[in-house]
C-alpha cells in the first residue's frame, strides 16, 4: 500500500523514490522514477534518494530517453544504451554527430567525406563553426591556385612570398608596383637639340618626378629609350611622364616600338601587327602623363627600343621657342593581359573592381606610396606576383642604405642622407662622395658657378671663367675681387693675394704692403724694384729672429745715415738697448724684456724712478701700500692695495685693545675687547653693554622672568621690562615703586615738591628727600628745620649740638637695645662667652673644692674674692663695651662720610678719565697726522733727493760725453779746416752762377705765365696771376693749361656721378627684378601648395569613395545573403503571432476548467492530482512562455521596421554621397588642370626672369668695364695739369662715353621695364590662379568634411544594421524554441486531454 515495502513500510518499493518534503505516513510520500527502461540501468529503477534516473554509459536525458552526441540506436540489448556514430562530430550539423535514430552522417556547408571528416577543395580548418570550414584565400597573384593545406591553411605560394593567404613578400624582398619598367628620359639617346635638365629636391616640395631631372626638347627632337628587360610576354601601355612648358597642348607627338626582329607566332604577341607598334600621340596641357594607344604586346627576353619624335607643336606650322620637359616613359601591363582579370565571375567583378578604384591611373603620374589606396595596393602585389613571377630581391645598396629591408611594395630602399634610387646607389642631384655617411650637399656658389650640381666623385662644381675652387667661390690663384676677378698688383714681388681686398701675400725680397710697395716690419731700405739698397733688417739691437729685438719698424736717419729704431713701449735708446723708465729687465740677450714695473697701480708713472731697474722692486709707493710689488695696505691701513682702496684704520678708542696692534690690513677689522664687535669694536656684543668702560662690556643680566629679553641698552644697560617691573635689570618693581615684585609692589607716593626724585628706595619705599625736608615721604621739614613747606629753615647751632648729643645718646640707646635684643635671642653667652667661659671653669673648681671632705674659711674667703674679682670684671667689661660700642658708631659714621667722598671723588676721577681719553685721543690722532705728514714729507724729499741725485749722475755721464765730443769735433775741425775753405770758395763761386740762371728764369716766368695761366704778369697778372701769385688761371683766363685741365676734371667729375647713379638706378632695377623672381618662385610655391593640397583631397575624396563602394557591395551582399530577409521575418512573425491564438490564455484556463470537472467526477483524486500536478505547472508555465513569445515577435517586427528605414536612409546617403564624390571629383579635375598651367606660366616665368638676371649680370660686367674705362680716363685728366691739350681730348671722349653710356643705360632699362611687366603679369595670373586654387581648395575641403559626416552617419547606420542582424539572429533562435516548445506542450496538454 502507498508504493511502500519493508517490516514497518518504511522504504519505497522498487521504480520508486522517496519525497524527501513528505512525511513517511503520508499516502504520496513514494514517487513514480518516470526513468526510461531501455535507456536506464536496472529497467528503469532511480536513485531511492533524488529520483534521479540513472542513465547507461552513452544515454542522456532526465529520463534517459535520448543517445549522446555522436551515439545512435538506443536499445535494450545493447548494455551501454547507444551506438557510437562513424561521423566526425565537428563536420556535421549541430555538432551532434550522426542522425540519433538512423545514423545517417548531415555534413556541414564546406564540409565532405562519408563520416563528414574532410574540408571540401580550397577550405581548411575543420571546426565547430556553423559552416565547418573556411575558405583558403589564397592570394589569387600571390599563390599558384587557391588551394590550401587543410589543416594548416597554408597557400601554396610563388617564389619569396610568405604568409598563409601568400600576401606578403618575405624579408628582404619586394613586390613590384605597377610602374616598375620606367626609363629616364634623361638617360635615353637623345636627337637634335635635347638638353638634360637636373632637377634638385627642395625641402618640404613634393617631388612630381623620377630620377635625377627631365630632358628638355624642342620641335623637331627625338628620344630613344632602350628596353632591355621585359620580365612577361603581354601587352603593355606606354604612358609618357612630362612638365607642359607651354600654355596648349603639343599636337603631333610619334611613338615607335622597334623590334629587333619578327614576334614569335607560338607565343602570346603571335597576333600582333607591325601598325601597332607605330602610335600618333599628343601631350595635352593640364597633366603631367599621357597613356598612349593602344598597348604594344612585348616578349620576354628581348630587348627593344621605343622613339619618341616631337614634331610640330601646333600643326600646320613651325614654334622654335616650343619646349617640353620629358621626365620619363613607364611600361603598364594591360588589363586585357592581366591573367587574373580573364574570364567571367571573379575574374570580371576583380577586374571592375579594380578599374571602379582607378589603380592603374593612380600610378600613372609619379607619386608615393601613401597616395595609393589599400584596394590598390592589394591588386597590385597580386598582378606584380604574376608578371615578375614572385617577389623581387630588394638588393639595398650597402653603402647608401640604412638596412638591408626595403618596402615591401615598390621596393624602395631606405635612404642615408641625400642618396637617392631604389637600390639607394647614387647621389641626389646637388650633391656628391656617396659613402657610406650618404651625400654631401654641393653648395656651389651661386656667382661663382653655372648651377648647383657637381661632378659626383670630386664634388667640383662648374666654374665660370677666372674662378676656381671646388664651390666656385674663389678667383684663380693671382686674381682677386670674386666674382669680378681681377689680376693681383704685386709689384713683382708676390704671386698671389688676397681674394677679398687685393691685398698681396708672401711678398718676397723683405718687401710687404698692400702692393708689396715698401718694406716688411723690421726693415728699411729702398722697396722700389730695380733698387740696389733693398730692404735691410732694422738693428734694434739684435736684428729680425735674434731674440732681442724691440722694435718692429726702423728709419733711416739721412743725416747720420744711420737707422732709428722705433722701439716698442719699454725700450729706448737709438737701438732700443736700454729699459725705459719705470721697466726693468735685461734688453741685451736673447729672450730678455723690458717689463713695465709691477706696483699695482700705486705709483706716480709720471716720476722716475719707481722700481728698481734691475730687480723690479718697486720702490715709491702711493697710496698707503707697501711691499715688493705694493701689493699691500701700509700699517694702520685696510683694504685691496690692487685697487688703490686702502683707508684709514677706524676704531673706536673704548672698545679697541690698544695692545694688539692696528686694524686687519684686509678687512680693517679692529682688535676688540672682551664682548665687543663690529669693525671698528664700536658696540657690544648682543646682551652686553657698557662700553664706556673702557674694559670691554659687561653683562645686562636681565631678569629673565621681568625683562622682555635678554637684551638692553648699550648705553645704560636698561633691560626691556614686563608692566609691573622695573629697575635696570628689570628685577624691581616698575618706577616709582617699591617691594618685592614677585609678591607686592607698593607706590612710592614721594612728595613732589619735597623729594630729589619720585622714585623710592626699591626695598624700603623710603623717598629721598632735598636738604632740609624730612618724613618718608619726603612731606614735611625734617629735624632741625623750621617753617612750613617747603620753606624749611634751619634751627640754628643750639639745636645741632642738642640733637648730637640726642643723636649720641639714642645711638648709645639702640646700641644697648641691640645687645639687649642679642642676648635675648642668643643668651648672654654669645657676647660674653669667653667670660662666661672663665666662670663656669671658676665654678667648677669651687664644686670640686666643695666636694672636698676639708673646706676651710681660708678657702671661702678665696672664693669670696674670686666672686668679688668676677664682679669688677663683669662691671670693666660692660665699660669697655660701651666704650667699644660708641666707638664702632664713630667709625661707622666716618666710614659713611668716608664713602660719600669717595663715591664723589670716584665720579670727579671718572669725568677726569674720560677727559684724559679724549685728550689722550686727540692727541694721538694730532700725532698720527702728524707722523703721516711727516712721512709723506720725507718720501717726497726722499724722491726729490734720488730724482736729483738721479739727474746729477745722468748730467755727469752726458758732461763727460759732451766733454769727449767736444774734443772730438775740434779735431775734425781741424783736419778738415782747409777742405772746408775750398768748398765754400766754390759754394760762392756756384751762387754767382745760379743767380744769373734764376735772372734769366725769372725773364722766362712772363711767358710761362702766359701758358699756364693765360695773362703775362710780371710776374702776376691782375686777372689770370701767375706763378707764386697765389692765383692762377679764372673764368676769363680759358687759354691757360690751369683752367683747361680744371674744365676736364669737372667734366671728368660729372660723368663719374653720371655713372654711379646709372649705376644706383641699374642696382635698383636688379633689385627690383629679384623680388619679382622671388615673388615669382613664392607663387610658384603656393600653387604647387595648391596643387599639393587638391591632390590630397581628391585622394581623400577617392578613398572615401573606395570605402562607400566597398559598404555598398557589403550591403548588397548582406542582402544577398540567405539569412532571414525583413520580408521572411516579418512573415515568420506573423506565423509566430498566429499559432499563439491557439494558445490564448483563456482556452488554456477552459482547459484547465475540464480537468477540474475531469477530476472532481474520478475516485483516487490525491493521486490523480499528484499525477498531473506537474502538468498543471506545465501549462501555466506554457501561458508564461505564450505571453513572452507574442511580446518578442511585435519586437521582432518592430526591428524589422527599424531596419527597413535604416537602409532607406543608408541608401540615399548612398546616393547623396556619390554625388558629391562626382562633384569633387569634377573640382579636383579642375583645380589639377589650374594648378599645372600655374606651374608652367611659372616655371616660364622664371625662366624670363633667369634669362633677365644674365642680361643684367652683363650690363654690371659692361659697367665695371665702364668703371676701368673711367678710371684709365681719370688718371689721364690727372695727367692734364702738364699736358693740357691732351687732357682737353681725354675729357672730350670721356664725355661721348658717358653719352653712349647714358644712350645703352636708356636702351637697357626699357629692356628691364619690358621684362618686368612681362614678369608682373605673370605673377599677377599666378596669383589669380593661386586664389582660384585656394577657392576650389576651400570648396573640396568643405565637400570632404560633408563626406566624412555621411560617412559617420554610414557607419553608423552600418553598425545599426549590424546590431538589428545580430538580435534578428537571436530572436530566430528563440522563436525556434519557442515554437518547438510550444508544440510539444500542445501535444502533451492534448494527450492528457
Amino acid at each position: 500500500m502507498h508504493n511502500t515495502m519493508g517490516r514497518n513500510c518504511q522504504e519505497c518499493k522498487p521504480f520508486f523514490y522517496k519525497d524527501p518534503e513528505k512525511d513517511i505516513r503520508d499516502p504520496l510520500v513514494c514517487r513514480s522514477c518516470d526513468c526510461d527502461p531501455v535507456g536506464s540501468e536496472h529497467g528503469g529503477e532511480c536513485d531511492l534518494v533524488s529520483g534521479r534516473c540513472i542513465c547507461k554509459r552513452f544515454v542522456e536525458g532526465r529520463r534517459c530517453d535520448q543517445c549522446m552526441h555522436g551515439y545512435w540506436n538506443m536499445a535494450p540489448e545493447n548494455p551501454e544504451g547507444c551506438e557510437p556514430c562513424s561521423c566526425h562530430t565537428l563536420g556535421t550539423v549541430g555538432n551532434y554527430g550522426c542522425d540519433k535514430r538512423t545514423g545517417e552522417c548531415r555534413c556541414k556547408r564546406f564540409v565532405t567525406g562519408r563520416n563528414c571528416d574532410q574540408c571540401l577543395p580550397q577550405y581548411w580548418g575543420l571546426g565547430d563553426d556553423i559552416e565547418g570550414c573556411k575558405p583558403c584565400n589564397c592570394d589569387v597573384g600571390g599563390s599558384y591556385d587557391n588551394k590550401c593545406d587543410q589543416q594548416t591553411g597554408q597557400c601554396n605560394c610563388r617564389p619569396n612570398i610568405i604568409g598563409r593567404h601568400c600576401d606578403q613578400p618575405a624579408p628582404g624582398f619586394f613586390i613590384t608596383n605597377l610602374d616598375y619598367l620606367i626609363y629616364e628620359a634623361e638617360f635615353a639617346e637623345g636627337v637634335g637639340n635635347t638638353r638634360v635638365v637636373i632637377r634638385e629636391s627642395q625641402p618640404g616640395r613634393r617631388v612630381t618626378w623620377t630620377g635625377p631631372g627631365f630632358m628638355r626638347v624642342s620641335e623637331g627632337d627625338s628620344l630613344i629609350f632602350e628596353i632591355p628587360d621585359i620580365p612577361m610576354s603581354m601587352e603593355y601601355e606606354i604612358v609618357i611622364r612630362y612638365e607642359a612648358q607651354m600654355g596648349e597642348r603639343w599636337d603631333d607627338v610619334r611613338v615607335t616600338v622597334i623590334r629587333p626582329g619578327p614576334v614569335d607566332q607560338r607565343g602570346p604577341c603571335a597576333n600582333s601587327i607591325p601598325q601597332d607598334d607605330f602610335k600618333v600621340s599628343s601631350l595635352p596641357r593640364g597633366t603631367t602623363h599621357y597613356l598612349v594607344s593602344p598597348s604594344s604586346c612585348l616578349e620576354a627576353g628581348v630587348s627593344y627600343q621605343i622613339r619618341i619624335d616631337f614634331n610640330h607643336y601646333k600643326s600646320g606650322r613651325t614654334t622654335p621657342q616650343a619646349s617640353a620637359l620629358i621626365d620619363s616613359i613607364a611600361l603598364f601591363p594591360s588589363v586585357n593581359s592581366i591573367p587574373i582579370f580573364q574570364g567571367p565571375g571573379a575574374p570580371l567583378e576583380m577586374r571592375l573592381e579594380f578599374e571602379r578604384f582607378n589603380c592603374r591611373e593612380q600610378q600613372m603620374a609619379a607619386r608615393s606610396q601613401s597616395d595609393i589606396s589599400d584596394v590598390c595596393k592589394q591588386y597590385i602585389f597580386s598582378i606584380s606576383s604574376i608578371v615578375q613571377k614572385g617577389a623581387l630581391d630588394c638588393t639595398c645598396d650597402k653603402t647608401g642604405s640604412i638596412s638591408t629591408t626595403c618596402d615591401p611594395i615598390g621596393g624602395q630602399c631606405t635612404c642615408k642622407h641625400n642618396v637617392i634610387g631604389r637600390t639607394c646607389d647614387q647621389c641626389a642631384p646637388g650633391t656628391y662622395n656617396f659613402s657610406p655617411r650618404g651625400c654631401t650637399q654641393c653648395n656651389c656658389n651661386a656667382i661663382g658657378s653655372r648651377d648647383n650640381f657637381c661632378e659626383v666623385t670630386t664634388g667640383q662644381c662648374l666654374c665660370l671663367p677666372n674662378v676656381y675652387g671646388r664651390q666656385c667661390d674663389q678667383c684663380q690663384q693671382g686674381f682677386w675681387g670674386f666674382p669680378n676677378c681681377r689680376t693681383c698688383q704685386c709689384n713683382g714681388r708676390a704671386d698671389i693675394c688676397d681674394n677679398e681686398s687685393g691685398q698681396c701675400l708672401y711678398c718676397r725680397d723683405n718687401t710687404g704692403g698692400h702692393h708689396c710697395e715698401r718694406c716688411a716690419s723690421g726693415y728699411y731700405g729702398d722697396p722700389r724694384p730695380g733698387s740696389r739698397v733693398g730692404c735691410r733688417p732694422c738693428m734694434c739691437p739684435g736684428g729680425v729672429n735674434s731674440g732681442f729685438q724691440h722694435a718692429d719698424t726702423c728709419r733711416l736717419d739721412t743725416r747720420t745715415n744711420q737707422a732709428i729704431c722705433d722701439c716698442r713701449p719699454g725700450y729706448t735708446g737709438p737701438n732700443c738697448n736700454r729699459c725705459a723708465n719705470n721697466y726693468f729687465g735685461n734688453p741685451l740677450v736673447p729672450g730678455g724684456t723690458c717689463q713695465a714695473c709691477e706696483c699695482n697701480n700705486n705709483i706716480d708713472p709720471a716720476s722716475p724712478g719707481n722700481c728698481d731697474a734691475t730687480t723690479g722692486r718697486c720702490l715709491q709707493c702711493i697710496y698707503n701700500t707697501e711691499g715688493f710689488n705694493c701689493e699691500r695696505c701700509s700699517a694702520g691701513y685696510y683694504g685691496d692695495a690692487r685697487d688703490q682702496n686702502c683707508q684709514a684704520c677706524v676704531c673706536n678708542l673704548l672698545g679697541t685693545d690698544r695692545n694688539a696692534g692696528p686694524c686687519d690690513p684686509r678687512t680693517g677689522q679692529c682688535a676688540c675687547l672682551p664682548n665687543v664687535i663690529g669693525l671698528r669694536c664700536d658696540s657690544c656684543a648682543p646682551n652686553f653693554w657698557k662700553i664706556a668702560s673702557g674694559e670691554g662690556c659687561e653683562s645686562c643680566n636681565c631678569d629673565p622672568r621681568g625683562a622682555l629679553s635678554t637684551q638692553c641698552n648699550e648705553f645704560d644697560g636698561q633691560c626691556q621690562c614686563i608692566t609691573g617691573r622695573g629697575g635696570r635689570t628689570c628685577a624691581d618693581c616698575e618706577d616709582n615703586y617699591w617691594g618685592d615684585p614677585s609678591h607686592q609692589c607698593f607706590p612710592c607716593d614721594c612728595d613732589r615738591v619735597g623729594s630729589a626724585t619720585l622714585q623710592c628706595d626699591r626695598h624700603t619705599g623710603a623717598c629721598e628727600c632735598l636738604e632740609g625736608v624730612g618724613g618718608h615721604k619726603c612731606d614735611r621739614c625734617a629735624r632741625g628745620t623750621t617753617g612750613f613747606m617747603p620753606n624749611c629753615v634751619p634751627c640754628g647751632e643750639c639745636f645741632d649740638d642738642w640733637d648730637r648729643i640726642i643723636s649720641e645718646l639714642s645711638s648709645q640707646t639702640n646700641r644697648l637695645i641691640q645687645e639687649g635684643s642679642e642676648i635675648k635671642i642668643g643668651g648672654v653667652k654669645g657676647i660674653f662667652e669667653a667670660e662666661f667661659r672663665s666662670m663656669e671653669d671658676k665654678l667648677d673648681e669651687v664644686r670640686r673644692i666643695l666636694a672636698g671632705t676639708n673646706v676651710t674659711q681660708h678657702d671661702l674667703d678665696r672664693l669670696q674674692d674670686s666672686l668679688n674679682n668676677i664682679r669688677k670684671n663683669l662691671t670693666d667689661s660692660n665699660v669697655q663695651l660701651d666704650t667699644v660700642n660708641k666707638e664702632v658708631i664713630d667709625t661707622s659714621d666716618r666710614i659713611e662720610t668716608a664713602n660719600n667722598r669717595i663715591e664723589a671723588i670716584r665720579r670727579n676721577v671718572d669725568k677726569l678719565k674720560m677727559t684724559a681719553e679724549e685728550l689722550k685721543r686727540n692727541a694721538t690722532r694730532i700725532r698720527e697726522m702728524d707722523i703721516i705728514g711727516a712721512y709723506n714729507s720725507t718720501l717726497e724729499s726722499e724722491r726729490r733727493s734720488k730724482a736729483a741725485q738721479w739727474k746729477v749722475d745722468s748730467t755727469t755721464a752726458v758732461l763727460d760725453e759732451s766733454v769727449t765730443v767736444r774734443e772730438q769735433v775740434d779735431l775734425v775741425i781741424e783736419q778738415q779746416r782747409d777742405g772746408f775753405d775750398e768748398r765754400y770758395e766754390e759754394n760762392e763761386a756756384q751762387l754767382t752762377t745760379l743767380s744769373g740762371e734764376i735772372s734769366t728764369l725769372d725773364g722766362r716766368i712772363v711767358d710761362l705765365n702766359e701758358m699756364v695761366c693765360d695773362g703775362r704778369g710780371e710776374p702776376c697778372d691782375s686777372l689770370c696771376g701767375g706763378a707764386g701769385c697765389g692765383k692762377c688761371g679764372g673764368l676769363s683766363c680759358e687759354d691757360g693749361s690751369v683752367t683747361k685741365a680744371n674744365n676736364a676734371m669737372d667734366l671728368a667729375k660729372r660723368a663719374e656721378k653720371t655713372l654711379a647713379e646709372r649705376k644706383t638706378e641699374s642696382q635698383a632695377l636688379l633689385s627690383e627684378l629679384r623680388g619679382a623672381e622671388t615673388h615669382a618662385n613664392e607663387a610658384k610655391a603656393a600653387a604647387q601648395e595648391a596643387y599639393d593640397s587638391a591632390s590630397a583631397a581628391k585622394n581623400e575624396s577617392e578613398g572615401t569613395l573606395s570605402a562607400l563602394d566597398d559598404l555598398m557591395s557589403r550591403i548588397t551582399e548582406y542582402m544577398e545573403q540567405n539569412g532571414a530577409k525583413p520580408a521572411e521575418i516579418r512573415q515568420v512573425a506573423e506565423e509566430v503571432l498566429a499559432m499563439s491564438i491557439s494558445l490564448q490564455p483563456e482556452e488554456i484556463r477552459d482547459l484547465a476548467r475540464q480537468i477540474n470537472e475531469t477530476i472532481r467526477g474520478l475516485t483516487d483524486i490525491d493521486t490523480i492530482l499528484a499525477e498531473t500536478k506537474g502538468d498543471l505547472e506545465r501549462a501555466n508555465d506554457l501561458k508564461a512562455r505564450a505571453g513572452a513569445t507574442k511580446e518578442g515577435a511585435d519586437n521582432v517586427l518592430d526591428t524589422a521596421q527599424r531596419v527597413l528605414e535604416a537602409l532607406k536612409r543608408a541608401s540615399e546617403a548612398q546616393d547623396a554621397a556619390r554625388n558629391a564624390i562626382a562633384k569633387a571629383e569634377e573640382d579636383i579635375m579642375k583645380a589639377e588642370e589650374d594648378l599645372v598651367m600655374i606651374e608652367s606660366e611659372t616655371t616660364a616665368g622664371v625662366e624670363k626672369s633667369r634669362e633677365t638676371l644674365d642680361r643684367v649680370n652683363d650690363l654690371k660686367e659692361r659697367l665695371d668695364s665702364l668703371k676701368t674705362t673711367f678710371t684709365e680716363n681719370e688718371v689721364n685728366v690727372q695727367r692734364a695739369a702738364n699736358e693740357a691739350d691732351v687732357a682737353e681730348g681725354l675729357a672730350n671722349q670721356a664725355e661721348q662715353d658717358a653719352d653712349d653710356l647714358d644712350r645703352k643705360y636708356t636702351d637697357v632699362a626699357i629692356q628691364l621695364e619690358t621684362k618686368y611687366n612681362a614678369t608682373r603679369t605673370a605673377k599677377e595670373q599666378a596669383d589669380n590662379l593661386r586664389d582660384r586654387a585656394s577657392s576650389l581648395y576651400q570648396n573640396t575641403y568643405e565637400k570632404i568634411e560633408r563626406l566624412k559626416v555621411m560617412g559617420d552617419e554610414f557607419d553608423r547606420n552600418e553598425k545599426t544594421l549590424g546590431d538589428l542582424s545580430h538580435e534578428i539572429n537571436e530572436l530566430n533562435q528563440r522563436m525556434k524554441v519557442y515554437f518547438t516548445d510550444i508544440q510539444q506542450s500542445a501535444r502533451r496538454l492534448r494527450t492528457c486531454g
